[in-house]
């Protein structure tokens, strides 16, 4: 009788073992055969793991050593997929594991992707479990859904309804400027230290005035210092291997834990005055807001410190530019966007294929990634010309554009219907604090500053950014 009994046992098993080959082995080789039939050239699929030891070995050697400030940075931020298509061409693959990832530098092809949502959705499905922990809110809903939700949010973040925060922003500024002063006081009118710290407590500050209506506490400050672990350790399981990444995610899970306990207290202050919530709507809510608070911590805290931060670095290098920019105000939006050319804050986006489609011409199977690299094709000479690693914010004189002359080359927020939802705040933020630096201050690199952009889910500068400032 028992062994009557192993029988569906068995049978699943069976099941199981054939959908893991299945996975790790028989559909990657069908894959890669459908696309070299089709012409499109690529890296050979290695059982399991892909290319992810090869791209975790291209990582080290690249953050092993800075560069020049003037060098490229793709090499150093993204040397798998530089590779990649210096290797195989603009239409090429490699492999994450046993999901193929195809590069496409088409500025048209990539306006398609972004474009259509319904057939490309975002990619935080593919991601590790650490770096899902960060993916909530609008970010990761999908059809109508999303279309509903970015329907309701959009009016919040047009640029009447984020005037009236200027003076908020304005205080947060002044808040930070003061602290340099004092600190320059005590050097006789100068002073150096790293900025980028104190940038990140600006963007923070902003943000727990504009969300919560607070200062910024040290609860604020502890929730906001987590998440920023997170997706630090999010990106480091990328580029390291399986189990690594499983090893470290009950830890993360912790912090996970912690960030959304500080969040809550938070908005709970906020919404306890809603008496006639029942308790199942009141956690409907908070669960919802924390998503959205999650989503909005790396639209107005990590992109706009970083921002902030590579500009004063730039303007440190180029100090004729400083100065055109403090005695003209139009030339901090030249600026602002050559930087965001220049250090977007994401380096690529990717699209997961929902069902099979054709691409440019390919045959691109469901659960492909589609990976536009943003920092390749905004530094590249075919549409910026020459001189397009170089910091020159005169080609934004005319408008964006000219500037790319009418390709679809100029994404540091995305581009179509998904485009980000808080661009406007983002410049509105950074706009606001430049114009305040630059009447304060006039600031220069400190001999001790080492050029090394890094990349957790960020770019930003691994040593951070000592710099000398002066009083003006």
């Amino acid at each position: 009788m028992w062994k009557i009994a192993l029988i569906p046992v068995f049978g699943i098993l069976v099941l199981w073992a054939w959908q893991f080959f299945n996975w790790v082995w028989v559909k990657p080789r069908k894959t890669e055969k459908l696309f070299r039939k089709q012409g499109m050239k690529g890296s050979s699929y290695k059982f399991l793991f892909g290319d992810t030891k090869e791209a975790e070995l291209m990582y080290k050697e690249a953050y092993s050593k800075p560069i020049d400030i003037h060098d490229d940075i793709a090499p150093r931020i993204m040397p798998n997929i530089l590779h990649a298509i210096k290797t195989y061409g603009n239409y090429s693959f490699i492999w994450s594991g046993s999901r193929p990832r195809v590069f496409v530098m088409d500025p048209d092809v990539i306006r398609e992707v972004l474009t259509k949502y319904h057939t490309y959705h975002k990619s935080f499905k593919t991601s590790n479990e650490i770096a899902k922990m960060l993916a909530a809110g609008l970010v990761i809903k999908e059809g109508e859904e999303w279309a509903k939700a970015r329907m309701k949010l959009n009016p919040a973040f047009h640029l009447e309804k984020l005037k009236p925060m200027v003076p908020a922003i304005q205080v947060c500024s002044q808040n930070t400027l003061n602290e340099w002063k004092e600190m320059a006081s005590k050097g006789g009118g100068s002073c150096c230290f790293d900025v980028y710290p104190y940038l990140e407590v600006f963007t923070s500050s902003v943000l727990a005035r504009l969300m919560f209506d607070s200062t910024y506490t040290e609860q604020l400050k502890q929730t906001f210092l987590q998440l920023s672990e997170l997706a630090f350790m999010g990106k480091l399981a990328t580029n390291q291997s399986i189990n690594s990444a499983w090893r470290k995610t009950r830890k993360e899970k912790g912090w996970s834990r912690a960030c959304q306990s500080g969040l809550t207290g938070s908005i709970h202050a906020r919404i306890v005055r809603w008496e006639n919530l029942n308790d199942g709507d009141r956690q409907r809510i908070i669960d919802d807001i924390i998503g959205q608070c999650k989503i909005f911590f790396y639209a107005g805290y990590e992109t706009n410190s970083n921002l902030l931060t590579w500009t004063m670095v730039m303007l440190s290098a180029h100090q004729d530019w400083q100065a055109r920019a403090r005695e003209e105000a139009v030339q901090a939006t030249m600026i602002l966007n050559e930087m965001l050319r220049l250090f977007p804050s994401s380096m690529e986006l990717s699209r997961l294929v929902k069902e099979e489609t054709i691409l440019g011409g390919y045959t691109i199977p469901k659960d492909t990634l589609v990976t536009c690299p943003i920092i390749i094709l905004q530094r590249s000479t075919e549409i910026w010309g020459k001189d397009a690693g170089e910091f020159n914010p005169e080609r934004f004189a005319e408008g964006i554009i000219k500037a790319t002359k009418g390709e679809n080359a100029y994404m540091p927020f995305g581009w179509g219907p998904r485009i980000c939802i808080a661009q406007n705040f983002a410049l509105l933020e950074s706009k606001t604090f430049l114009a305040m630096l630059l009447l304060n201050f006039s600031f220069q690199l400190s001999p001790t500053y080492v050029h090394a952009p890094f990349v957790d889910f960020t770019l930003h500068p691994q040593y951070g950014a000592p710099i000398v400032l002066q009083k003006l």
